[in-house]
C-alpha cells in the first residue's frame, strides 16, 4: 500500500484502513484523524534574428518611412518546437510562445502566472512548486500519477518519466529572469518527444552565451500580498566573452515569496511563505561557424516550513472556509517542504552542409523532503484506539530521482525536396520513495511513542528506454508539404519494495515490466502565401507502464500496468496579415484517449489498473494586432469538452459515460494590451495588462459513488506600467487585481473522499509590487 500525499495515495489509504484496522487494530482495542514583441531567436539563430526581435530589418534602417513600417509590425517569431529553427508562422501545428521580458514584466515566476494566458492549457497545483499541468483537457485528475505534459529545458527533457517519483506534480518553475522565451506546444508529441506529451510540451529556452560583447544586469524587487506577507528578490546576469570563440553567461537569483495562509492551531501566519534561489551558468563555444558546444548547468532550491501542508480548510459543500478566509488547521510541526532541482546538459552542434548533427547528453535530479499533516484521516480512527486525546499524525516522504538521457539526431539540410531526420533516444531513471506515518502531539509537535505505524521503502525504481525516430517532409509542391514521421520505443522498469507497520503490514518483494511502444505523425501542410497557411496534424502519444506501488504478490491484483495511448486529430490555419500587423490562429481538435491509467484496488490495497475511455475535442483562438507603433492587443479563447466515453472500471474510480475529466474548464479566454512610448529625453515608457478568464470545473472522481463537485470559474485582472531611463527600468505590477478566489485544487482531508474537511488551494490574492533593473 502506497501512502503517498496525493488524490491516489489518500485513496490507498482509505482502502487499507478498512482492510487493516478491522483486524489487528481492533483486536488491540479490546485491550487497555505577454504583452512586448515576442520575436525571439534560438541558439544557433541568434545572430540572425537579432533585427527582428526588435521588429526591424536592417537593411531598411536607412529608410524612416520603412522604418516605421517595420515597427508597426509584428516581431518575427523564431521556434525550434519541430526541432528545426522556424517561423512560428510556418510550424504545422499549435504553438504559443510567452517571450522572456513579457514575463519579466509581469514578475510572472510560475506557471500560476501565466498558463490563463495560453490557449489549452490550465494547471491543478496544490501549492507552489506542486502544479500539475493539463493541456487539451488530458488529465483524470490532481491523482494523476504520471505527467501527460512533457517538460524541457532548451533541448534537455526533465522530471520524472514515471510513477514512482511524483512524475505529474513536480513540474520547475523555472525563473524567468534569463529565459528568452517559453513554447508551449499542444497535443501530443509522442514522435519527437517520446513519452509523457499526451497533452503537449512546455520548453523553457534559456538566453545564450554572446561572443561578441559583455553585458550585465541587475534587478531587484518588493511585492506585498492581500493580509498576508511581503516578498522580496534580487536577480543578477553577466555575460563575459573569455575569448573570439568563447563565452560564459552566468544568471543567479534569491527570492522570498510572500504567504497568505495562517495555521488557526498553531498561531503560526503566512506558513505558505516559500524562500526560492538558484543559478544557471552556460559556456557557448564556437569553433567554427560549422560548429558550436554549449555546457549548461541549472540549480533551483524550494523550501519552506508550510506548503507541504496544502491550501484552506473548506466545506465541500457550500465551499465556504471554516475557520475563515486563507485559514488552515494542521498540526504542529508539520508542512515542511524542501524541493531541489538540479540539471546538466551538453549540446554539440555540428554541420556537414549535406546533413547537420546534433547530439544533446543530460543528467537530471530531483529531491524532495516533505512532512505532511494527515491527523484528519487518522486521528479519528488511531486515537481511540491508543487513549490519545491530542494525537497527531503526519506523512514524511522523502523523495529522489536521478535521470541520464542521450540523444543522436541527424537532419537534412532545409528548403529541399525531401527533408530527412533520423534519431537515437537513451534514458535511464532511478527514483526512490520512502514513506512514514509519525505519530506525535498535535498541540505541541512533541513525538509519540507508538507501535510502527508504516514504513515503506517504495523502490528503487529503475526505468530504461531505447527509442529510434525518424521522419520525411516531402515538399510536393511550392505550395504542399506532407510531414511523416514515426519512433518505435523499448522500455523496461524494475521495482522494489519492502515496508512494516501495523496500518500496511509486512511487505518484501520486486517485480519488472517492459513496453514497446510505436507512435505516429501524419502531418500536411498547404501556404496560400507566406502568410497564410492550413494544416492538418494527426498524432499519438503514450505514457510508459510499469509495475504497481505497494501490491504485494498473492492478491489477484495485476503486478503491472500498461502504457496508455491516444490519437488526436487538428486542423488548424494560421495568417497574418494587414501587412504583419494582425496575426490569426485558429484551430480545432479531436482527442481519443484509451487504457486511462486510473486507481483501481483489491484487497484492500489501490493500485494502478487501465480502464475507461476518454476523448477531448474543441477550439484554440489566437488574435494579435498592432494598429500603431508601440501598442499591440491580443486575444485568445479556448473551448474544450473532455469527458469519459466509457464507464470506468469497477472496483476504481467511479466515473461513467458522459462525465467531464476533472478540472477542465469548458471556456478559458484571455484579452490583453501593452503600449511601449516616448517620453522624452531619453525616457520612455510602458503599461499593459491582461485579464484571464477560466470556467467552471469539475473535481476529481471518487473512489466512492458521488458525484463530483463544481468549482465556480474565476477570472483575473493583472497590470504593469513603468519606464526607461538612460539604463534603468523600473515598473510596478498588481496580480488579482479584483482579489477573486478561484480555487486550483481541493480534496477531502479525511479518508471518507467526500467527507468534511476539504482543503482547497487558491490562487494568490491581490498582490502588488515594484521592481527596479539596471544594465551594466
Amino acid at each position: 500500500m502506497e501512502l503517498r500525499r496525493t488524490q491516489f495515495s489518500r485513496r490507498c489509504i482509505c482502502s487499507a484502513i478498512a482492510a487493516v484496522l478491522m483486524s489487528p487494530l481492533c483486536a488491540m482495542a479490546q485491550q487497555p484523524d505577454a504583452g512586448v514583441p515576442v520575436a525571439t531567436a534560438s541558439t544557433d539563430a541568434a545572430s540572425s534574428d537579432v533585427a527582428a526581435q526588435a521588429g526591424v530589418d536592417a537593411s531598411q534602417a536607412s529608410s524612416t518611412s520603412s522604418a516605421e513600417k517595420s515597427a508597426q509590425q509584428l516581431g518575427t517569431v523564431i521556434v525550434t518546437a519541430n526541432k528545426r529553427s522556424e517561423r512560428l508562422q510556418d510550424v504545422p501545428m499549435g504553438v504559443s510562445v510567452m517571450a522572456g521580458p513579457q514575463l519579466e514584466r509581469q514578475n510572472a515566476t510560475s506557471f500560476a502566472d501565466y498558463a490563463t494566458q495560453i490557449p489549452g492549457l490550465n494547471t491543478i497545483s496544490t501549492g507552489q512548486g506542486q502544479t500539475q499541468l493539463v493541456l487539451r483537457g488530458i488529465t483524470s485528475g490532481s491523482g494523476q500519477p504520471n505527467a501527460a505534459v512533457g517538460t524541457y529545458v532548451d533541448d534537455a527533457p526533465y522530471g520524472s518519466s514515471t510513477v514512482y517519483a511524483l512524475g505529474s506534480l513536480l513540474t520547475p518553475d523555472i525563473d524567468p529572469y534569463d529565459l528568452q522565451r517559453i513554447e508551449v506546444l499542444r497535443g501530443p508529441q509522442g514522435t519527437l518527444y517520446g513519452s509523457n506529451t499526451l497533452g503537449g510540451l512546455v520548453k523553457f529556452v534559456t538566453t545564450p552565451p554572446d561572443t561578441t560583447q559583455a553585458s550585465g544586469r541587475i534587478g531587484v524587487d518588493t511585492s506585498s500580498v492581500d493580509n498576508g506577507g511581503t516578498g522580496f528578490g534580487a536577480h543578477a546576469t553577466v555575460n563575459i566573452p573569455l575569448a573570439n570563440t568563447l563565452a560564459l553567461r552566468v544568471n543567479a537569483y534569491d527570492r522570498t515569496d510572500p504567504g497568505y495562509i495562517d495555521n488557526v492551531t498553531t498561531g503560526k501566519t503566512e506558513v505558505n511563505e516559500a524562500k526560492v534561489s538558484g543559478a544557471r551558468a552556460q559556456v557557448l563555444w564556437t569553433p567554427s561557424d560549422k560548429v558550436s558546444v554549449r555546457f549548461a548547468a541549472l540549480a533551483q532550491n524550494l523550501s519552506s516550513d508550510g506548503l507541504a501542508n496544502g491550501g484552506v480548510d473548506i466545506d465541500p459543500d457550500t465551499l465556504k472556509p471554516i475557520y475563515g478566509d486563507n485559514k488552515q488547521a494542521r498540526a504542529a510541526g508539520t508542512g515542511e517542504l524542501k524541493l531541489k532541482y538540479r540539471l546538466y546538459d551538453l549540446t554539440v552542434n555540428a554541420d556537414f552542409d549535406w546533413a547537420k548533427l546534433v547530439s544533446t547528453t543530460s543528467y537530471g535530479t530531483v529531491r524532495l523532503n516533505e512532512n505532511t499533516d494527515v491527523t484528519n484521516a487518522y486521528g479519528p480512527i488511531l486515537n481511540p484506539i491508543f487513549g490519545l486525546d491530542t494525537g497527531g499524525y503526519s506523512i514524511h516522504q522523502p523523495v529522489s530521482m536521478n535521470k541520464v538521457t542521450q540523444e543522436l539526431r541527424l537532419q537534412s539540410p532545409e528548403q529541399q525536396l525531401l527533408e530527412w531526420r533520423v534519431g537515437l533516444f537513451y534514458t535511464h531513471e532511478r527514483s526512490t520513495d520512502s514513506q512514514s506515518v509519525l505519530s506525535f502531539d498535535a498541540n505541541t509537535g512533541a513525538p509519540i511513542a507508538l507501535p510502527t505505524l508504516a514504513d515503506l521503502a517504495i523502490g528503487p525504481a529503475v526505468f530504461t528506454e531505447w527509442a529510434g525516430y525518424g521522419d520525411v517532409t516531402w515538399h510536393a509542391t511550392s505550395n504542399l508539404s506532407v510531414l511523416v514521421g514515426a519512433r518505435y520505443s523499448f522500455d523496461k522498469t524494475t521495482y522494489q519494495q519492502t515496508g512494516t507497520g501495523i496500518l500496511t503490514g509486512d511487505s518484501n518483494f520486486s517485480t519488472n515490466g517492459t513496453d514497446h511502444p510505436v507512435t505516429y505523425l501524419f502531418n500536411p501542410s498547404y501556404k496560400f502565401s507566406d502568410d497564410l497557411m492550413a494544416y492538418l496534424r494527426v498524432a499519438s502519444g503514450f505514457r510508459p507502464g510499469g509495475p504497481n506501488v505497494g501490491v504485494p504478490p498473492g492478491l489477484g491484483a495485476p503486478q503491472t500496468f500498461d502504457a496508455d495511448k491516444l490519437v488526436s486529430y487538428e486542423l488548424g490555419l494560421k495568417s497574418l496579415m494587414l501587412d504583419k500587423r494582425m496575426s490569426i490562429d485558429v484551430d480545432v481538435f479531436y482527442i481519443n484517449w484509451s487504457k486511462i491509467q486510473l486507481a483501481e484496488t483489491a484487497g484492500g490495497f489501490s493500485f494502478l489498473g487501465n480502464g475507461g475511455k476518454a476523448n477531448s475535442k474543441g477550439l484554440e483562438a489566437n488574435w494579435r494586432f498592432t494598429p500603431v507603433s508601440g501598442f499591440t492587443v491580443w486575444a485568445n479563447a479556448t473551448y474544450t469538452k473532455a469527458e469519459l466515453s466509457a464507464d470506468t472500471p469497477p472496483g476504481g474510480l467511479y466515473g461513467y459515460d458522459g462525465d467531464r475529466l476533472p478540472y477542465v474548464p469548458k471556456w478559458n479566454a484571455n484579452l490583453g494590451a501593452d503600449y511601449n512610448f516616448p517620453m522624452g529625453s531619453g525616457w520612455s515608457g510602458f503599461v499593459g495588462g491582461n485579464i484571464s478568464y477560466v470556467g467552471s470545473r469539475k473535481s476529481d472522481f471518487n473512489t466512492v459513488p458521488a458525484p463530483q463537485f463544481t468549482l465556480p470559474s474565476f477570472t483575473s485582472v493583472d497590470l504593469h506600467l513603468g519606464a526607461n531611463v538612460d539604463k534603468w527600468t523600473v515598473s510596478l505590477y498588481a496580480k488579482n487585481l479584483g482579489n477573486k478566489r478561484g480555487i486550483t485544487a481541493m480534496s477531502s482531508e479525511t479518508l471518507n473522499p467526500i467527507g468534511s474537511p476539504f482543503q482547497a488551494t487558491y490562487q494568490t490574492p491581490r498582490t502588488i509590487g515594484l521592481s527596479a533593473s539596471v544594465e551594466l
